[in-house]
């Protein structure tokens, strides 16, 4: 693995430098008119030190390689200078590409060394070349200063371009890692697409709102009428979006900016709902008392009529009217229990405490139709009135009863993530409608014949008086989850 990342850093480098080398020492043929033989032995030397490095760049680091490869090649020019006319050859202008060469990857230090190194070298290889010859001293002097002065120069300008080639793409990786880290932890989804309707860049994972977005804004692209800014509303299964579009780069592309609206919708609602539920209680609150007094009365009256008249006639009627007078009681029981909603007795307790109370208290509609309640997750502390927030878990248990059938059984499932914990209760009965599943926690709506419609009503003004919300997904036919979050405490 390490191998093939500095394989493409650096390995084509290394495949490249006997190419170049057999090609410019092969293509002076024209200029030499004849090949010499030591030209095979440095072609065959650059062959078996691009091998040796190959494998020493598994073993050492990028930069001891790119050194090593560079200062193997100052030796191999100076054979190709000394076979091919010594210090008549041009070949000593192979030093300054090898000079440039290596600030690019080096930089300016590595520019540096290699020509001080090519001087050096250089010199040497100029006092070998007189040995024995007729060179004037004067002729060697300015061979050397031409060629030295090239090489420094060479080094110096080469290195700082190098180091400011590499400061400007080390700001220009910078900015970008910066920009795609904002991108991409925006909340937002991100699209651009050109003239073409092509995508230049997205952020939007999921598919199908991808494609409704992507036709929109082309849409919005090619349509000269349409103001150079918009927005829009998309809905995309259960999940709401806002699209806003805008022309840029002189009406060339287009930028689209979507942001997720679901739980603002449901925040919405839910807040209308609690709106709408506090004025019912203030409303009602007075009401429901004024009832209660009478009809107390009326229960008290029924009884002594009974009491009194023995006619088998008229008794029936008269147990009818108390039936239904004890029913108009505990209707008007859970209303003022709907409107006097406020918990007294705070405590810190454990959640998986007030579920075994509420699992306790609707065990006989358990064991009447043999359903079995699987239970996972662990244990939290709320800050909770136990007696409240046990009738919430009542009512939303003896709804799943009502709705499962023999045999089937009720998962509920607890968690927390240190700040809020969590109660998801599901039932796998008939489910519940989209239409209804609006409206189940509006007073006074309910599905069940005989219900009052005040129960999930009341649990959710219970879990808003705990600081906390409670939702419900259902699809029909497969089940319905209720889900509680209150804060861990």
């Amino acid at each position: 693995m390490v191998g093939a990342e500095r394989f493409s850093k650096i390995g084509g480098l290394i495949v490249l430098h006997p190419l170049l080398i057999t090609f410019i020492l092969l293509s002076s043929y024209p200029i030499i008119y004849d090949i010499p033989t030591p030209f095979w032995f440095i072609i065959l030397a650059a062959f078996i030190l691009s091998i040796i490095f190959l494998f020493l760049q598994n073993w050492f680091s990028e930069q001891t390689v790119l050194y090593l490869l560079f200062f193997s090649d100052i030796p191999l020019i100076g054979s190709m200078v000394h076979y091919t006319g010594g210090l008549d050859s041009l070949f000593p202008l192979l030093y300054i590409l090898l000079i440039i060469v290596s600030s690019m990857y080096l930089f300016r230090k590595g520019a540096y060394i290699i020509s001080i190194s090519s001087v050096i070298f250089f010199v040497a290889l100029l006092i070998f070349e007189t040995q024995g010859a007729t060179y004037s001293m004067r002729f060697v002097i300015y061979r050397f200063y031409i060629f030295a002065l090239l090489f420094l120069f060479t080094g110096i300008l080469s290195g700082a371009f190098s180091e400011r080639y590499r400061a400007r793409t080390e700001e220009v990786r910078r900015l970008r890692l910066t920009t795609e880290e904002i991108i991409r932890n925006l909340p937002s989804g991100i699209i651009t697409i050109d003239s073409s309707g092509d995508i230049l860049y997205t952020n939007i994972a999921k598919s199908r709102i991808r494609t409704k977005v992507h036709l929109y804004i082309a849409k919005f692209l090619k349509s000269p009428h349409i103001p150079n800014s918009v927005s829009i509303e998309l809905k995309s299964g259960q999940r709401y979006y806002i699209l806003s579009c805008a022309r840029i780069y002189d009406s060339r592309a287009a930028l689209g900016v979507l942001q997720d609206l679901t739980d603002v919708r449901r925040l919405q609602e839910a807040s209308k709902v609690s709106k709408q539920t506090k004025l019912l209680a203030e409303l009602g609150g007075s009401l429901a008392h004024e009832i209660r007094n009478p009809l107390a009365s009326i229960r008290g009256s029924l009884e002594v009529i009974r009491d009194a008249v023995k006619k088998r006639e008229i008794v029936p009627f008269i147990k009818m009217a108390m039936k239904e007078s004890i029913r108009l009681n505990e209707i008007v029981t859970d209303f003022l229990n709907f409107a006097q909603f406020t918990p007294t007795k705070m405590n810190r307790v454990r959640i998986n405490d007030v579920l075994n109370e509420a699992l306790l208290d609707t065990m006989y509609k358990a064991k009447n139709k043999n359903i079995s309640v699987k239970r996972r997750g662990k244990d939290f502390f709320v800050l909770a009135d136990v007696n409240k927030l046990k009738s919430v878990f009542i009512n939303i248990l003896n709804n799943a009863y009502e709705v499962s059938k023999q045999g089937q059984y009720i998962e509920i499932d607890s968690s927390d993530n240190g700040r809020e914990g969590f109660v998801k209760i599901r039932d796998h009965g008939s489910g519940i409608t989209k239409k209804d599943l609006k409206k189940i926690f509006d007073p006074f709506f309910t599905t069940r014949r005989g219900g009052t419609g005040l129960g999930l009503a009341i649990a959710m003004n219970i879990i808003e008086a705990h600081n906390g919300r409670i939702e419900a997904t259902s699809k029909v036919g497969k089940g319905t989850t209720f889900s509680i979050v209150l804060p861990a405490v």
